[in-house]
């Protein structure tokens, strides 16, 4: 109860964007790719996840752009392919749950 009290509170902190339901599920299933040091490419995000259209997909990517959370990055291999990195700002985004999640391990 604690995580989840410290989460919804650090959620509202300044300093970052808020982001909807969509937009989070979809950054975190980014961050699991990026954990594995791996980009995954703009199509491969459209059908990441099968409960979600790939067009509202799409429409959360556009956003999380314009938010600075992610950004494209042109596969070396092949320009044409699109990869989806993380920017500072999604860095610090994460560092805050590392935060909180150590804080709340560290309370119990």
């Amino acid at each position: 109860m604690r995580f989840l009290s410290l989460v919804r509170a650090a959620s509202s902190l300044p300093g970052l964007p808020a982001l909807d339901p969509v937009e989070e599920r979809l950054l975190n299933q980014f961050a699991s790719f990026w954990g594995d040091d791996y980009q995954p490419t703009v199509l491969e995000a459209l059908s990441i996840d099968e409960g979600i259209s790939g067009r509202t997909v799409q429409r959360r990517i556009d956003g999380l752009r314009a938010k600075g959370m992610i950004r494209y990055q042109s596969d070396p291999d092949d320009q044409r392919i699109k990869r989806i990195a993380p920017t500072n700002l999604a860095i610090r985004h994460f560092s805050r749950y590392d935060k909180i999640l150590s804080s709340a391990f560290r309370h119990r």
